[in-house]
């Protein structure tokens, strides 16, 4: 009897559900995407109504022939991809290849349970195109963005310059931002408040009906501490009034995204990677169960079932007054209501209990969304608050006492934005109390924080600008293109990156602006409910990009033909002229091509370029002095002073007498923060590091020494920094690929994950090669021996 078959993106989650349906059915994975746009040119037919030309994505060949053989045999086809516009498309594409209408239905699931999924087998659609389209349209945007603007960019700044529709929106957003805390004058303040007796602490809130919080006017603190000294405050108003806290709601994408960055200091990019396991399956005692709903998602609305699962769960461990009503407070009308927000599959599987059967990554972060679930199911924490109301002629006082009456979710969880609590004390209105102390408190106003991938995530959502599923690939983007670097977790603007942001900005305002990416991304939303044709969309995006692309190419004539003089003299002694080219721009001599000087780096002012001559022998030679090398205080044991250099992979220390003693090693990530920062402290053009430097490897060496020899090789350990700090690597290596945690003492032999994904792949597409050819091979054997008995028949 043929066996049903479901498709679905990877090899773990086709585990998980194959263990699920059991026998009569067969589950196999398409390894995510397996038809795209080609990589070498736009692959779009802009002329025919934007006609993509998909192409099979290279390795991807001979799964999609395998998936097709399938699919022949079998006597149903599911698509079970995610429940995405990804994960809509990829199933699109891949019923278009094996082309078998009649059989395939298209099945989606919010989580990898066998209830879930087998409502899914019972309640298979269509595939929906509304979907398929907006993402199409999507990827086209995208398409066309980066491979019509980037060759442009090219022309007047580096290969390494690109375009991206939301990257770039992103990028200005960090741009903006810098600028801002560049510009950013500190002023003094103060803030006043008034004790009067039992402890109670009431802030200055007015004077003479003008509201205050912070006083910028010194005389004005003068003329307070003159009116109020020796003062009294006459209680004027004193109100309780009955409030309560609700419980913070599920985890979505974005909330996921950015308290795992804050509690557990993971990227965007790692978050999905581990949510990704959890939500596709792992072994526990044996059985494969995914532990998680989908992890890209945009609402935080709770299925009923789950509901009642924490109902009961609180029940039974708090107590029915725990329980509470949840209640979704989505603030967006393109939420996707039809999906949850992420949580447990099982809120029996408590993170403790299944904590041997997981990474200590993955424990942490299903910690992080059970704990997170959990509390959201809890009842609102309930609270009095007594208002305290004080006046002394034109000065008038508030502060607040909060008194606990339930504690609800508080039993369990206090956050950032904990009500402080205690008892409410004895007062009276028109009662009169001596100021026992006036507090006044001098502060410098701070510029703003530079943004961390979680706060800018959250600043992506707010502007409405991407989705669940690319605010990781935004962050990683600009790390990749080296338009950010990242220094204490906060995101800087290279000197590449403003470049970018400044042609961007100047050339294509109608385009690469935060509030046209949002209302792009409402309209993408629109075509996929239907309601704006993707076609439509596209021609009117197209027209206003055509016109500032025909703009913008003309610029560039004019300044690839202009000439522009520096203050850099050649040997001749002659000015070099600015000239782009293949690695961005450079001063070249006009009487020997050969004689050059690199300009990255340099930030050249546009008014200086608009003149046609820049201004850049002092930081020519900052960045040239650099390349040399800066004097340390940091000496080798034969008495050679270190230099501080920059090389491809950052900072290193390398001695003055390189040539003769080798000597060279990385600086530590601690003083690489520091020295970008311009923390290290400079005495006489030398960099103080020696005090620390010396700190640093005492540390090190001590470390080393308690580790012993390596367990598998018997060779000593030596410390390397990885991307999450320090760890202990057996100095057998490549032949010993032992690792040692330096904090916990656990060993574990290292892996390259990306090349057991591509052997895996490999192995699959190998796989599916061996059968199409076993099949071919028994088909010809068959016709041969038909063939010879009809010959010998005759």
């Amino acid at each position: 009897m043929a066996k049903k078959l479901v498709i679905v993106e990877s090899p773990s989650k086709a585990k998980t559900i194959e263990k699920i349906l059991g026998r009569g059915y067969e589950v196999t994975a398409s390894y995510g995407h397996v038809i795209d746009l080609p990589k070498t040119k736009l692959g779009i037919d802009i002329e025919n109504n934007f006609e993509p030309q998909y192409k099979v994505i290279k390795g991807k060949g001979e799964i999609l022939k395998n998936l097709k053989e399938k699919s022949k045999k079998a006597s149903v086809v599911y698509l079970a991809s995610d429940q995405d516009r990804e994960g809509e498309a990829i199933a699109w594409h891949i019923a278009n290849y094996i082309n078998q209408p009649d059989k395939i239905k298209r099945i989606e699931f919010n989580e990898i349970t066998k209830n879930a999924v087998t409502n899914a087998i019972k309640n298979p659609r269509v595939i929906n195109k509304n979907l398929v389209h907006s993402q199409q349209a999507r990827r086209l945007l995208d398409r066309i963005v980066g491979y019509k603007i980037s060759p442009l960019l090219w022309k007047i700044i580096s290969r390494n310059a690109s375009a991206g529709r939301v990257q770039s929106v992103a990028l200005k957003l960090i741009c903006d931002l810098e600028d801002e805390i560049k510009a950013f004058v500190p002023q003094k303040y103060w803030e006043v408040s008034a004790s009067i007796q039992k402890n109670i602490n009431l802030n200055l809130i007015k004077i003479a009906d003008e509201k205050v919080d912070r006083i910028f006017d010194e005389k004005v603190i003068k003329k307070l501490k003159k009116d109020l000294k020796n003062g009294k405050l006459t209680l004027d108003k004193i109100e309780v009034k009955k409030k309560s806290q609700r419980p913070p709601l599920v985890f979505k994408t974005s909330t996921l995204q950015q308290l795992a960055s804050s509690y557990l200091g993971y990227g965007a990019t790692k978050t999905m990677r581990i949510a990704q396991q959890l939500y596709e399956g792992l072994s526990i005692d044996g059985e494969n169960k995914g532990l998680i709903t989908y992890m890209r998602t945009d609402s935080t609305r709770i299925s009923n079932d789950a509901i009642n699962m924490a109902k009961d769960y609180i029940t039974q461990n708090y107590g029915e007054k725990y329980v509470g009503k949840y209640v979704t407070r989505n603030s967006k009308s393109n939420v996707q209501d039809a999906h949850e927000g992420i949580r447990p599959s099982y809120i029996e599987l408590t993170p403790d209990s299944i904590k041997d059967n997981l990474t200590n990554e993955q424990y942490k972060l299903y910690k992080l969304i059970w704990d997170r679930f959990l509390v959201s199911q809890f009842a609102a924490m309930k609270y009095e608050q007594m208002q305290i109301n004080a006046v002394n002629g034109d000065y008038k006082f508030r502060g607040t006492i909060n008194k606990v009456v339930f504690d609800g979710y508080y039993k369990i969880f206090k956050d950032e934005d904990e009500i402080k609590t205690g008892d409410f004390p004895e007062l009276k209105e028109n009662d009169i109390y001596p100021i026992e102390k006036l507090n006044i408190e001098e502060g410098i106003t701070k510029a703003p924080t530079r943004f961390s991938e979680a706060t800018l995530v959250k600043k992506l959502e707010s502007e409405g600008i991407g989705r669940p599923s690319t605010y990781a690939t935004i962050v990683e983007t600009l790390k990749a293109r080296e338009y950010v670097e990242v220094v204490d977790k906060r995101f800087f603007p290279t000197y590449l990156g403003y470049e970018v942001k400044d042609e961007l900005v100047k050339n294509f305002r109608n385009i690469i602006n935060v509030k046209f990416t949002a209302n792009m991304e409402k309209d993408l939303d629109k075509v996929e409910e239907g309601l704006v044709e993707w076609v439509q969309l596209l021609s009117d995006f197209y027209d206003s990009l055509e016109k500032d692309i025909k703009k913008f190419e003309i610029e560039i004539e004019k300044i690839k033909s202009k000439r522009i003089v520096s203050d850099v003299l050649d040997s001749k002694g002659a000015p070099m002229v600015l000239k782009t080219g293949l690695y961005g721009k450079y001063l070249v001599s006009e009487s020997n091509e050969k004689e050059t000087v690199s300009l990255k780096k340099v930030v050249i002012p546009q008014e200086q370029l608009e003149n046609g001559q820049i201004f850049v022998k002092e930081e020519v030679e900052k960045i040239q002095s650099t390349k040399k090398g800066i004097l340390t205080d940091f000496f080798t044991e034969d008495g050679s002073r270190y230099l501080l250099k920059s090389g491809r992979f950052g900072e290193y220390l390398e001695s003055e007498n390189y040539e003769k003693d080798e000597k060279r090693m990385s600086l530590p990530p601690e003083l690489k923060q520091k020295f970008k920062k311009g923390a290290i402290v400079e005495v006489d053009d030398i960099l103080q590091i020696n005090e620390e430097m010396t700190r640093i490897l005492e540390e090190n060496e001590k470390i080393v020494k308690e580790a012993g020899v390596c367990p598998n090789c018997g060779k000593p350990f030596e410390i390397k920094n990885g991307r999450f700090g320090k760890f202990l690597a057996c100095t057998g290596y490549p032949d010993c690929k032992t690792i040692k945690n330096i904090k916990t003492g656990k060993i574990t032999v290292a892996s390259d994950k990306k090349t057991e994904t591509k052997d895996k792949t490999k192995s699959a597409a190998k796989t599916a090669k061996k059968a199409t050819t076993k099949k071919k091979t028994a088909t010809r054997k068959t016709k041969a021996k038909t063939a010879k008995k009809s010959i010998t028949k005759k």
